[in-house]
């Protein structure tokens, strides 16, 4: 399912931008380039990680891939893998390095360990997470259509949840809506022909303010710890709308993605998030990216992902 590793690895590209970047706390003299990290992994795909050379705050062009370090994956502290490297055909993405035997499992404690070169070696820990479920029989979904204008409908989007959040364990979360579409044409015989697919995530908002929710980069989904369902039963709301062509486009299903994260995960995502907001303010004070990755700079990071399909009558 490449759509999911697309979004999967949209969360931390978007930190390779000079915009999110300018407000990094370093050295604008600096001389000697620290090791970069960034992985964001889960159950669903292979594990992959970028390896990168820190820049400047001023240096606006694209990240220099490191691509002869030996990248070393550890599971629960015995030797797992050695990370071959795929270089990238497009300048601005930078190559990764992946792994090809080993597909973290929950509960596993994972070490990946980098050394490049004349950098001083690094390494990152986290621990893979649990899986989380929502209660389906208490899902609700309202989607009411509006005509825009002469060419668009939109769709006003209501969703209930309700998180089976794990008393036992501290638990931090990651939330997305998708809201699948399909281009048609009609055929000579009059029947519709769905010519292509898309699933884009959703512009959300939540219902009840009062819930401590992290909105995450364009408003694409919520961040959360379970402190956020203690008053609450674990039950939350939200609204969003979602605009098509009226002439040759369907609504498909609508679909909850519930990520159970890393304490990593979750530290770094939020500081990104409020991170892109600082940065469409001027007058906002700095923030930091969150960063486990000994002696150099990044993420090493795990979620697992349960998704929900709900079907949508049109």
């Amino acid at each position: 399912m490449k759509w999911i590793r697309t979004i999967v690895l949209l969360g931390f590209s978007l930190s390779f931008f000079p915009a999110c970047e300018r407000e990094v706390d370093l050295n604008l003299g600096e001389s000697n380039p620290e090791v970069v990290v960034l992985a964001n992994f889960s159950d669903l795909d292979t594990l992959e990680v970028v390896v990168s050379k820190s820049r400047s705050v001023l240096d606006q062009g694209p990240m220099e891939a490191i691509p002869d370090a030996v990248v070393e994956l550890y599971v629960d502290d015995f030797f797992a893998d050695r990370l071959g490297f795929v270089p990238s055909p497009i300048p601005q993405i930078p190559g990764y390095y992946y792994s090809t035997d080993v597909v973290p499992q929950a509960g596993e404690r994972l070490r990946l360990t980098v050394d490049a070169l004349g950098f001083d070696p690094v390494e990152g820990e986290c621990t893979m997470p649990f899986p989380v479920e929502i209660d389906t029989g208490y899902t609700a979904l309202r989607i009411e259509i509006e005509e825009l204008d002469l060419f668009y409908n939109q769709a006003n989007i209501t969703v209930d949840i309700k998180v089976l959040d794990p008393s036992n364990i501290s638990n931090y979360y990651h939330l997305n809506f998708y809201m699948q579409g399909f281009d048609f044409r009609i055929d000579t015989e009059g029947d519709t022909l769905k010519t292509a697919f898309y699933s884009l995530p959703l512009s959300i908002f939540s219902n009840d303010d009062a819930i401590p929710l992290v909105p995450y980069i364009d408003d694409r989904g919520v961040l959360f710890t379970d402190d956020a369902l203690e008053a609450n039963h674990g039950k939350l709301s939200f609204h969003g709308t979602f605009q098509y062509r009226r002439s040759d486009q369907l609504l498909g299903d609508f679909l909850i993605e519930l990520r159970a994260t890393s304490p990593e995960y979750y530290l770094y995502h939020s500081s990104l998030a409020r991170q892109y907001q600082a940065s469409q303010d001027p007058f906002s004070e700095p923030v930091i990216l969150y960063s486990n990755i000994d002696n150099g700079q990044g993420i090493f990071a795990a979620f697992l992902s349960r998704f929900y399909r709900v079907e949508t009558a049109q």
